[in-house]
């Protein structure tokens, strides 16, 4: 949320000074305002890249606003420093949507990849379910047939105990909410299984 709010402060505080620069510089130093005009595409990329094509669009507009009145104010008619500013207007919004539309498919092709994997590690959990159910079930037959306190006894309570723990990895897995990666080896990452809720505690007959 900081960090949201510290982007949209950056975005207007470019717009209001580059704006201010606008009108504070006089007339007889055109080649100035042709690049402060310039500047205005600074806040465009970014509110295109950081917020899609909505807020690239909100930052043209919040631009158009601005720069504008600028424009109407100096207006010499149709001279060609007023075509130009007023074609560099429709480049703002052309510029700021291009950049804004190509960020959200890439979002929505990234999102698409992580329920992509979180399909497939909930596919992964069902289908070890039902082995770990058998692997449980007899390990605990098994155990009876031994005196509790026994070397075999305490073997098979550290392969029960094992199960249990491999059984709440799967439950994280069958309630994946989200998709993080974290660092492995090198530049290798892997699924993170942290942060997401383990889920109730009995998952297709399977008690955790």
């Amino acid at each position: 949320m900081k960090t949201n709010r510290m982007r949209i402060f950056l975005i207007s505080l470019l717009v209001v000074c580059i704006s201010l620069l606008h009108y504070s510089t006089g007339e007889n130093l055109p080649h100035l305002h042709i690049l402060y005009r310039e500047l205005y595409f600074l806040p465009l990329i970014l509110g295109g890249l950081w917020y899609g094509l909505r807020g690239g669009l909100f930052t043209s507009l919040g631009v158009t606003a601005c720069y504008l009145p600028f424009v109407l104010w100096r207006w010499n008619d149709f001279a060609t420093a007023d075509l130009n500013a007023a074609l560099e207007i429709i480049l703002f919004n052309a510029t700021a949507a291009l950049i804004g539309g190509l960020r959200d498919r890439e979002l929505r092709r990234h999102q698409e990849k992580l329920e992509a994997v979180a399909a497939m590690a909930g596919t992964v959990a069902h289908e070890l379910n039902t082995p770990l159910q058998i692997v449980l079930g007899n390990a605990q037959l098994l155990q009876d047939d031994f005196e509790p306190g026994s070397t075999a006894y305490g073997k098979l309570e550290e392969i029960i105990s094992d199960i249990h723990r491999l059984a709440r990895l799967v439950r994280k897995m069958s309630n994946l909410e989200r998709v993080e990666l974290r660092p492995y080896a090198g530049d290798t990452k892997i699924l993170s299984l942290d942060g997401n809720k383990d889920g109730p505690a009995v998952t297709d007959g399977f008690l955790y």
